[in-house]
């Protein structure tokens, strides 16, 4: 489901009937015959009859841990806590604005530079996610839009620089603990282990120093070359690291929010990434029960603010 297109088709029980009938599909349902198909993979997946699908996932997840796990983002979770738009926050401080005064095209970088900095992400980084969301922008300009995130998110810089640190502490210190936020590493010898606020550890095997001073570790889930010989090994950086821990730990709240909806005897019938999809005969019931679920941390996530937006969907899946 998540290589599905996220397009879908505006009435696909119009579009299941044509294709039934063999009917034609374009140009009443789109452009082309293989747009509307893609357009009907989501809506493919169907309700039990006399049932309804749920579907409910986090709001900016990634956003909320990220500063959570730094121990020094207060006033960014306070942005998510006090309602306020995080991509209008960004651009305010940016374009030195009121953030009543943020206009479309200026939320519109903030939310570039939302997406594209939070994991040490530079100028590539923004050029690469402003081409996704239509936005270009001359190199210096660009690295203005950069620099003025990291000039707001203060955090952030910093949670980068402790996670750099507290690594390399630990790889220069086998068997001692080393520290960064929420987040500790450990040395063993031969692996790097990490652990997360939830309590699960992993790992980045087989870590060691090249020559040019490089931390690099094997990527346990790539495959080598033909001519390799030896397994391909990974650079681990300050961004990378944050993403790891940042991903995780939204993955155990995932986890978490899983086991809590088999508690309560709600029917989970798909799940990718921050969403949870339900299959129900009491939709209103469950829908406030998700909610509820999804909004309320575990115990070793005190002080995290979570949204989550949950929606009836009906007979069928979609977006």
């Amino acid at each position: 489901v998540h290589n599905f297109p996220r397009e879908c088709v505006k009435d696909p029980d119009a579009v299941a009937q044509a294709m039934a009938f063999s009917r034609d599909l374009v140009p009443k349902f789109g452009r082309r015959v293989n747009d509307v198909l893609r357009g009907m993979l989501r809506p493919s997946l169907c309700a039990s009859k006399g049932k309804a699908l749920i579907a409910a996932d986090w709001s900016a997840i990634e956003g909320r841990v990220n500063p959570w796990l730094s121990d020094r983002g207060q006033d960014k979770l306070d942005v998510f806590i006090n309602g306020q738009d995080v991509y209008k926050t960004n651009a305010a401080a940016t374009y030195k604005v009121y953030y009543d005064e943020v206009s479309k095209d200026q939320r519109q970088v903030g939310k570039v530079q939302e997406l594209a900095c939070g994991f040490g992400g530079g100028l590539g980084a923004f050029a690469a996610m402003g081409k996704i969301y239509g936005l270009k922008l001359a190199a210096p300009k660009a690295r203005q839009m950069v620099n003025a995130w990291r000039g707001a998110n203060q955090w952030a810089v910093i949670f980068w620089q402790e996670l750099e640190s507290a690594y390399m502490t630990a790889m220069r210190k086998k068997g001692e603990v080393s520290t960064a936020g929420k987040i500790n590493y450990l040395f063993d010898g031969l692996h790097l282990w990490y652990s997360l606020p939830s309590g699960r550890v992993l790992c980045y095997p087989f870590a060691r120093f090249e020559e040019n001073g490089n931390l690099t570790y094997a990527k346990a889930s790539w495959k080598p070359a033909a001519d390799a010989e030896e397994w391909p090994r990974g650079k681990l950086w300050h961004g990378l690291a944050c993403e790891n821990v940042t991903q995780a730990t939204a993955h155990d709240l995932l986890r978490d929010a899983l086991r809590r909806c088999e508690r309560e005897n709600l029917n989970v019938v798909l799940h990718v990434h921050d969403e949870i999809v339900l299959e129900s005969s009491s939709p209103k019931e469950d829908e406030i029960k998700l909610k509820s679920i999804m909004t309320t941390p575990p115990s070793w996530a005190e002080g995290l603010p979570l949204e989550a937006e949950v929606k009836i969907m009906g007979s069928r899946y979609g977006k």
